[in-house]
């Protein structure tokens, strides 16, 4: 059983005691049961948020997971400073890469250097 289904049936006790508490005077026992049935909302409130704020979570950890570099990926060399991956043409930041498994795709200043836009180093000579 999920919180949503816990809360709905709480909710519906509140209205059967709701009902029941017309029979009796109580003005004490009715404002115990109106505060009850206002905070029961706001649980339903917020686990519906927290549902929501989790699909989002598991949507990103997937995204995060499926462009993750492969764990056994190296590079194959180095080329004016910049690491060079298989069956890619691209020159990466050897920082990034080192310090975080991160391939940051330098980009070209002039004929002697590049930098990369992601840890702002300047590579070259």
């Amino acid at each position: 059983m999920d919180i949503i289904s816990t809360v709905n049936n709480s909710i519906n006790l509140v209205k059967r005691l709701r009902e029941i508490s017309k029979n009796i005077s109580d003005a004490e026992f009715s404002n115990l049961l109106d505060d009850l049935s206002m905070e029961l909302a706001d649980v339903k409130l917020e686990s519906a948020s927290l549902k929501e704020e989790l699909a989002a979570l598991k949507d990103e950890v997937r995204v995060l997971k499926s462009t993750a570099p492969a764990p056994d990926e190296k590079p194959t060399g180095t080329k004016w400073g910049c690491y060079q991956f298989p069956d890619d043409s691209g020159l990466y930041c050897t920082g990034c890469w080192d310090s975080k498994r991160n391939k940051s795709m330098t980009n070209r200043v002039n004929s002697r250097f590049r930098s990369c836009p992601v840890c702002k180093s300047a590579i070259g000579s």
